[in-house]
């Protein structure tokens, strides 16, 4: 590791990553995606200049609080599942982190940044495809689209610095939650009906 700082974003996104897979309340869902963002953000100061990662930062809470917010009070989008259930997810969560370790220094070199950016950067990316592959309601399936789109980001800063096409990649993370909280309050009335 380059940076024993970088110690902190990483284990907060992998805590975050983590959180968002195995348990199934949206309340701790959009914390942990709110926490994610946090780590990105530490992680992306270091790629980018500091207004480019505060506009990342706030877009990303914003999109957290518009999932939030969108659905219905009294609500749960919860699904009771088993213990084992949990622990499988979190298992193949923590392969997932294997593989994004083995293959970040390879990476790393090919595009000169830090071993650690590249780690997160796929380990969010692949924390978002499992929820995607795992998960079937659509305020999770919007949190997995969400998460592979940050470690995209994440990823991405390094190869491009522009203005316009970071601000475009912000703007579609706020269609992303706006759409998907629409569908999931939809969900969540036709549910009730």
């Amino acid at each position: 590791m380059d940076n024993w700082f970088n110690l902190i974003p990483v284990l907060l996104i992998l805590a975050a990553s983590l959180a968002m897979l195995v348990f199934d309340e949206w309340q701790r869902s959009i914390v942990a995606l709110a926490i994610l963002y946090l780590g990105v953000f530490i992680l992306l100061v270091q790629l980018v200049p500091l207004t480019l990662s505060a506009v990342k930062l706030i877009t990303g809470w914003a999109a957290a609080l518009i999932l939030g917010l969108n659905l219905p009070k009294g609500e749960s989008t919860t699904t009771e599942g088993l213990f084992s259930n949990r622990i499988f997810k979190a298992l193949s969560l923590v392969l997932i982190w294997v593989l994004a370790f083995l293959v970040s220094k390879s990476i790393s070199s090919s595009f000169q940044i830090s071993p650690e950016i590249v780690f997160s950067a796929l380990a969010i990316f692949g924390a978002g495809l499992l929820q995607l592959g795992m998960k079937f309601r659509p305020f999770s399936i919007i949190l997995g689209i969400l998460t592979v789109f940050a470690g995209f980001e994440l990823l991405y800063a390094s190869v491009e610095t522009s203005v316009l096409i970071n601000g475009l990649l912000s703007a579609m993370n706020l269609l992303i939650a706006l759409i998907g909280s629409y569908f999931a309050g939809f969900n969540q009335i036709e549910e009730r009906s």
